[in-house]
């Protein structure tokens, strides 16, 4: 059977490759984490001496780390949902399920396998490019969590999204995840539980108070998440 999934799996890595803004998608972290990791900085170099402060950016490194290991599994997430979708609309989708690889083994080798990819990708772009220094233990909790958050939004966008184009727009409002960070940051308590909606504010919280007992929270809010688009994607890919 993983010989089956493991064969899917690279029909559907090539269907990827072969689009260029697709595999951009893919390709296109590590760029972004080597522009953060030496241009803020140098952006931080330069506002000091004009701005006359100790610190303009260098308190929020945190957060910027915490950005770049989200947009991550957004990216693998974009990509792959985008070949799903086309797959679903051709046909290619049911046939495939009706084959020895069946409904679960398509489902593994379009979400599980190329979502804890993902982790693996974030966790060792993380521990090269952190601007906070974030340890390695906080690194692989927050890749975890927010590569269950992208299995949230591809069931959101695949329940959801008619066509690739629908699914393009979509993916890009699924940028609400991101508004936990901002809660964790810059909002004050009562108030910033409102936030505790989004797993991204308990990952906030980790970051902040170097706390891990905060990623358990993240992930029960992530699943609740997944559980409410479940049924909905179920449907798309069951019709």
């Amino acid at each position: 059977m993983m010989k089956t999934v493991m064969a899917a799996f690279r029909q559907f890595l090539s269907a990827i490759t072969r689009d260029a803004m697709l595999a951009a998608c893919l390709a296109m972290p590590l760029p972004m984490a080597a522009l953060l990791r030496w241009g803020v900085p140098a952006l931080e170099g330069a506002l000091l001496p004009t701005l006359g402060t100790a610190h303009v950016l260098a308190p929020y490194y945190g957060l910027i780390d915490l950005f770049l290991s989200m947009m991550i599994p957004l990216m693998f997430c974009f990509a792959g949902v985008m070949v799903i979708l086309e797959e679903l609309d051709d046909g290619t989708a049911r046939y495939l399920m009706v084959t020895p690889l069946g409904r679960r083994g398509y489902l593994v080798s379009r979400l599980v396998i190329l979502t804890a990819l993902s982790a693996v990708y974030d966790v060792a772009l993380l521990a090269g490019f952190s601007l906070s220094g974030m340890a390695l233990w906080l690194n692989v909790l927050c890749a975890l969590v927010n590569a269950l958050v992208s299995v949230s939004v591809a069931m959101l966008v695949v329940g959801l999204a008619r066509n690739k184009v629908e699914g393009m727009a979509l993916i890009k409002l699924s940028g609400f995840f991101l508004l936990g960070y901002l809660g964790a940051y810059f909002l004050q308590t009562p108030l910033a539980y409102v936030a505790g909606v989004l797993p991204g504010y308990w990952l906030g919280r980790m970051v902040l108070e170097q706390n891990g007992v905060w990623a358990l929270p993240a992930a029960v809010v992530a699943c609740i998440w997944i559980g409410l688009f479940y049924r909905r994607f179920d449907r798309k890919i069951s019709s």
